[in-house]
């Protein structure tokens, strides 16, 4: 198994920090544990034997042991520079693949992170999942979300993802100006144009057009990595709900609440 740099140095919004009594999201109650331990509990039920957490020294006093090596780092500006220290942290070697969680991961459960992590190719550079917007409803209806529409059809982004270190190393300074615009997808999209704006007219601007309007391919997505960026990409298109359903403002988390005590003793079931 693989190991795990978990991003935990997420900060609620002033009314969600009102609901949830904290504005260090790792530190949010969920059933009577705190929303860190729940995702490092499912960590170690996954398999992960090393973990690297990644947030506020407001966390130490919640890393109890675990029965594995959790590994502490304080973190930095963004996303990236976030997970350039958790692999530094973990002393990774720029061949190694790695496990990214987010710690705003209240339903998340070690089963979904087994299967996930099993089904990563050994090879890919980036393993990103992406669940369908029907399971999600299956398995949370009437839950807050927001999805996107590729060709394929509609789908969650997954918090969970399987990255390569030179990859990220690599691809440092374009991803630390997308993590700047993240929250966006018309601000990505022009990003990405803007960086690849020698393939403007070939590839930026026709890429841009079909994300905005609902008909771009995932499928066309891993050829095109491979050619800009020389990074082998890979979309697991049937990732688990509990990987997508993370806690960003109060109704995310008035439903989080609402829903684990209705399932208590909730455990993942794979698909067949």
């Amino acid at each position: 198994m693989m190991d795990a740099v978990l991003i935990a140095g997420g900060r609620a919004p002033a009314s969600l920090t009102e609901v949830a009594g904290h504005a260090v999201k790792g530190l949010m109650q969920f059933e009577g544990e705190t929303l860190i331990l729940r995702v490092l509990n499912a960590l170690q039920r996954g398999g992960v034997e090393r973990i690297a957490v990644v947030g506020s020294e407001l966390l130490l006093h919640a890393l109890k042991p675990q029965g594995i090596e959790i590994l502490f780092t304080a973190e930095g500006e963004d996303p990236v520079d976030n997970l350039l220290r958790g692999v530094e942290r973990l002393g990774l070697s720029s061949e190694s693949q790695f496990l990214h969680c987010a710690v705003d991961l209240p339903m998340l459960t070690g089963a979904a992170i087994c299967e996930f992590v099993r089904a990563a190719p050994p090879e890919a550079d980036v393993v990103m999942g992406w669940t369908p917007e029907a399971e999600f409803r299956r398995m949370f209806p009437g839950a807050p979300y927001t999805a996107l529409q590729f060709a394929e059809g509609r789908f969650l982004s997954s918090s969970v993802s399987v990255l390569r270190v030179r990859f990220l190393e690599a691809q440092a300074p374009l991803l630390h100006r997308l993590a700047r615009v993240r929250k966006s997808a018309g601000r990505v999209a022009l990003m990405l144009t803007r960086a690849f704006h020698y393939h403007l007219m070939t590839t930026g601007a026709p890429l841009a057009a079909r994300f905005l309007t609902g008909r771009l391919a995932l499928s066309s997505l891993p050829p095109l990595a491979e050619r800009l960026l020389q990074a082998r990409l890979h979309f697991n298109l049937n990732a688990a709900p509990e990987l997508a359903y993370d806690v960003d403002t109060e109704e995310d988390y008035r439903y989080a609440q609402a829903w684990l005590r209705a399932h208590s003793g909730y455990t993942f079931s794979p698909k067949v």
